[in-house]
């Protein structure tokens, strides 16, 4: 079982076969991942606050359509939300109070348009501010943006490392063989 047409399969084959089998694995979790997203204008869009334990909300800056529900989650404590500058007509004057996990607060930004600006009381002195963007027509792209959440990303990583091993084990045991009996 030295060379490759002793096998009636060859190692060739099979890595492009393991390739295909992984792109096609990451194509449908990417896709599935994708489709649980909201889109702007009257869907749900999430900020969170202190994720990872930092004072900062993610994004800082985010733009919304009119009639967009904002849902603010904590992921650790001593964060609120607290509202600073909105736009004259606004009736946003949230103040939560300083809480953590699984604290959230949702609201539906209908109007008017402008910009809705907040803090975090207890860490506005270190730069823990937002701004949500209030707009008939928000850019399409700004800056670097993902739709893939992070835990699918950990998975897909996960699943090439795991399939990467295989296609590894599999080369490994055809170019040297496997048949200790003879």
């Amino acid at each position: 079982m030295n060379s490759e047409t002793d096998v009636g399969v060859s190692r060739r084959s099979v890595l492009r076969g393991g390739v295909a089998a992984a792109a096609g694995a990451a194509a449908t979790g990417t896709a599935a991942a994708a489709e649980g997203e909201g889109g702007d204008g009257g869907g749900e869009k999430v900020v969170k606050v202190g994720p990872n334990g930092s004072n900062v909300f993610k994004p800082a800056e985010m733009y919304v359509k009119p009639g967009t529900k904002v849902r603010f989650v904590w992921e650790s404590g001593g964060h609120n939300v607290h509202a600073t500058e909105v736009p004259g007509d606004a009736d946003w004057g949230v103040s939560t109070d300083i809480a953590g996990p699984p604290k959230e607060y949702t609201h539906t930004f209908d109007g008017p348009t402008g910009e809705y600006n907040y803090v975090c009381t207890p860490h506005a002195s270190l730069g823990m501010k937002g701004t949500i963007i209030v707009t008939d027509s928000p850019p399409e792209n700004k800056g670097y943006q993902t739709i893939v959440p992070d835990s699918a990303k950990t998975m897909a990583v996960g699943a090439m490392g795991s399939m990467t091993s295989v296609l590894g084990l599999a080369y490994f045991f055809m170019k040297y063989g496997g048949d200790y009996g003879e």
